[in-house]
């Protein structure tokens, strides 16, 4: 005997129904869901239920992670300099009942500004001393790939 097709097909629509409305944490992923921007739930792991239309979800990856960081800025003498780091860090989860910031864009915007500030209290002579220098000036979880000193060339009108 075959089942009724309305009752596959409700069976069907309830399973949707509920994938639809679940988002999963877990294996390196965290789970933020958002109402108007704030933060309502956080789960590092496990279903997260959500109301799809009225919530927003939002992931970020848990536990260590390294995020390329190129910091554009100025030595003490006016030099522009470019730096290449890695970041190594872990990410802070969301709070709840605060508007989103996202967790990966916000340890980035921190790691710029310190190289900045360091890159900015020093000359472009500097930069690269082992015990004055930027690398001894930064966190242990930046670690320095690459400065870049940009060498700009003025033109100067010649006769005529």
């Amino acid at each position: 005997m075959t089942p009724p097709f309305g009752l596959v097909l409700v069976i069907v629509a309830v399973g949707l129904a509920v994938w639809a409305t679940v988002a999963w944490a877990g294996a390196g992923r965290g789970v933020a869901v958002l109402r108007r921007g704030r933060v309502v739930r956080v789960a590092d792991r496990g279903p997260v239920p959500h109301l799809p239309l009225l919530e927003e979800v939002r992931g970020w990856p848990t536990g260590e992670v390294v995020l390329p960081l190129l910091a554009r800025a100025t030595t003490r003498d006016g030099t522009d300099v470019r730096v290449l780091a890695e970041l190594r860090t872990e990410l802070s989860a969301p709070r709840t009942g605060t508007t989103y910031v996202d967790p990966v864009a916000a340890a980035e915007r921190r790691a710029e500004d310190r190289v900045v500030a360091a890159v900015g209290e020093r000359d472009v002579v500097d930069l690269l001393d082992e015990v004055a220098g930027l690398a001894a000036a930064l966190p242990a979880e930046l670690e320095l790939v690459e400065v870049d000193a940009v060498l700009a060339q003025r033109r100067t009108r010649g006769p005529g």
